[in-house]
């Protein structure tokens, strides 16, 4: 990628924020949407009606994706474990509790790819980074609040499952997109995942009725534009030189909660909110830029 110019950056800036806003959308949506049927079920179907948009695109390219991506198949299966595992604990989370705290928590990613860096690849921390990390860390208390009834109302230990989960798709992404293109990676998520969440979606099976069909639908056309979205971001600029907008979903995600489900964080949480955005933001600027992907683009985590 050539230097990006102050008006790529803009425009990358602004796809990104676009995006997120999307997949705050996505989760908005979702959260309705398990009002009648079960996570699982919510999930597949999303998956499900991703894939029927983009298989004539990969059809009309003769597959060479889907061949491209034979040779890393475990990566790709590590990927989507993980992913569809974060991407389940953040609805979860959502359904179960507060829009906006699932989506801080969702946004601990940046705070714990530091972490799983340093203990599975043995790369060092440094002392600055370590600082951003004990900010974000005393933020997530502050929005957990842990205290004796924490077992009874889990939202917020499976909103930092989603994010430790996307922490580590995320790595795997980054390996992927090296050799591997956009298109091919998400065709693959949504095959693998298809297949893995199908007993789940049928163990969770819910009769469908046309109000719940519209929202899935919905959620899964926001699901494709926040995949899009980012990927056309990272083409003008560096993950670490956006990522920081990345955070504008907690802001969505406090204006849809306060419009349309009457959430209301306390004052504790909204401090811890700020936290963990703030640690978030400085561990993404800490970040060494990228190396650029050999032959192909590099996508994005999804969640």
């Amino acid at each position: 990628m050539s230097k990006p110019t102050q008006q790529s950056l803009t425009l990358g800036a602004a796809l990104i924020t676009v995006g997120f806003f999307a997949n705050t959308v996505q989760g908005a949506l979702g959260k309705i949407a398990q009002t009648t049927i079960e996570p699982g079920q919510f999930l597949w179907l999303l998956l499900v009606l991703a894939l029927a948009v983009l298989a004539p695109i990969e059809a009309a390219q003769r597959g060479q994706n889907l061949r491209a991506g034979v040779s890393v198949l475990p990566l790709y299966c590590l990927r989507a474990v993980f992913g569809l595992g974060g991407f389940y604990l953040f609805i979860w989370a959502a359904s179960l509790g507060s829009l906006v705290s699932a989506n801080v928590l969702l946004n601990t990613t940046p705070i714990f790819i530091p972490i799983i860096s340093a203990i599975a690849l043995g790369k060092e921390i440094s002392f600055k980074l370590w600082g951003a990390i004990a900010l974000g860390f005393v933020g997530l208390l502050l929005v957990v609040q842990p205290n004796a009834q924490l077992l009874q109302d889990p939202a917020n230990l499976i909103g930092i499952g989603a994010g430790l989960s996307a922490a580590i798709e995320f790595l795997t992404v980054r390996r992927l997109g090296q050799t591997q293109s956009s298109l091919g990676q998400t065709i693959y998520y949504l095959l693998i995942g298809s297949v893995l969440m199908a007993p789940i979606a049928l163990w969770q099976w819910q009769p469908l009725d046309p109000r719940t069909i519209g929202y899935v639908a919905a959620a899964a056309g926001s699901f494709l534009m926040f995949q899009l979205l980012l990927v056309q971001a990272y083409r003008y600029a560096e993950p670490h030189q956006i990522g920081i907008f990345q955070y504008s979903s907690v802001i969505f995600a406090a204006v849809i909660g306060w419009l349309f489900f009457n959430e209301i964080p306390n004052g504790i949480a909204l401090v811890g909110m700020l936290l963990i955005s703030v640690g978030g933001a400085i561990t993404i600027y800490l970040e060494p830029p990228p190396t650029a992907p050999t032959t192909a683009e590099e996508l994005p985590k999804s969640c």
